[in-house]
Parts: structure tokens; C-alpha cells; sequence
């Protein structure tokens, strides 16, 4: 009898401790199932807010590239009378430019009916150039038109206004200083953009 019990007992300490590794295996697979999901889970989530980002503001430049260093170099040294922030709709609507042609944007042009500034960079896919060159060009002359009988000031600005070719990138940039002279300031933003693709 007293065997018998050992025997029992020693079955039931056998199948508690079978039980317990297994129980341990389990929760190791459960949290290693968890730490994956939520691996995915991040991963997925950036995607999302990634492509939401793309969405929401186009083939707008993220920080620090090339493009935005560019215009934000430039519009803190020629400066912009109330700017407003280019977007998909006004790529399209204001500047004639069609959005599918293009690969990154960034700018600003004065939101206001007094002033001729704008500083404005697009990175244009192959074969378009020319296509969105000549929508700029048409730009520029629409704001010299627009200034003509105006303001003299700004109709000589928006004469002075140049765009600036880069390969595939272009540059539409009115704006500076009138007693600095705007030739002089057209210089300066040539300079800028040049030391951006040296």
C-alpha cells in the first residue's frame, strides 16, 4: 500500500511538472507571438502613417532635404510677404502644373493681392521639363501682367523674376529687396541654388 502511494505520488509530481514546462512553453510562444504582432503591428502602422502623409500633402519634401533646404534658404534671405504653402491644389490651379508630372515640391507664394513674392522649387519627372517650365514661364508673366498698371514696385519685381533650371529641378523665384535692387537679388538666389548642386 505504502508503495502503491509513492508510486502515485511520484506519477502526480511527474505529470505537475510535465504540465508546468508545458505551461511555460506555451506562455513563451504566446509572448513571442505578441512581441511579433506588435513588431507587425509598427510596421504596419508607419506604412499607414507614411502613405496617409503622402496623401494628405502630396510629394511634399520631408525635412532636410535638398528641395526644402533650397527654398527656405532662399525665402529667409530674400523673405516673402504672407506666404502660403504650396499644395497639390494649388500646383495645379495657381501655377498650371500638372501634379502627375512631378516628384517633389515645396514653396511658398505671397497670398496676397499687394505683393509678387514667390519662391517656389519642383523636382519634375523625365520628359516634363519643358511642359512645366513653360507652365512657370506662364506664371511669372500672369503676375508681371497682374502688377503692370498696379503696383510699380512689384510689376519690377515680377520682371526681375527668374526661373532657375537645375537639371530636373526648377525654381520659380520672385522676390528681395527693391534698394538692394532686384537684378542684385536675383544674383544672390542663382548663388543659392548653385551651392545647393555643386
Amino acid at each position: 500500500m505504502k508503495k502503491m502511494t509513492s508510486l502515485l505520488l511520484a506519477a502526480l509530481l511527474t505529470a505537475g511538472v510535465f504540465a508546468g514546462c508545458s505551461e511555460n512553453g506555451r506562455v513563451g510562444q504566446l509572448e513571442k507571438d505578441a512581441k511579433t504582432r506588435t513588431e507587425e503591428d509598427m510596421s504596419s502602422g508607419m506604412d499607414t502613417a507614411k502613405e496617409m502623409m503622402e496623401n494628405e500633402q502630396g510629394m511634399i519634401m520631408a525635412a532636410g532635404s535638398r528641395l526644402q533646404d533650397v527654398i527656405m534658404q532662399l525665402g529667409e534671405e530674400l523673405g516673402i510677404t504672407m506666404p502660403e504653402k504650396l499644395d497639390e491644389s494649388s500646383l495645379k490651379e495657381v501655377f498650371g502644373v500638372d501634379p502627375a508630372d512631378i516628384e517633389e515640391y515645396y514653396g511658398e507664394y505671397s497670398a496676397v493681392n499687394t505683393s509678387a513674392d514667390h519662391i517656389i522649387g519642383l523636382k519634375v519627372k523625365d520628359g516634363k521639363v519643358d511642359a512645366v517650365r513653360q507652365a512657370l514661364e506662364a506664371r511669372k508673366e500672369e503676375i508681371v501682367k497682374n502688377f503692370e498698371e498696379y503696383l510699380p514696385d512689384q510689376y519690377e519685381k515680377a520682371q526681375a523674376g527668374q526661373i532657375i533650371q537645375k537639371g530636373n529641378y526648377l525654381f520659380l523665384v520672385i522676390a528681395g529687396d527693391s534698394e538692394k535692387g532686384y537684378d542684385s537679388e536675383m544674383d544672390r538666389a542663382q548663388k543659392i541654388v548653385n551651392g545647393y548642386f555643386e
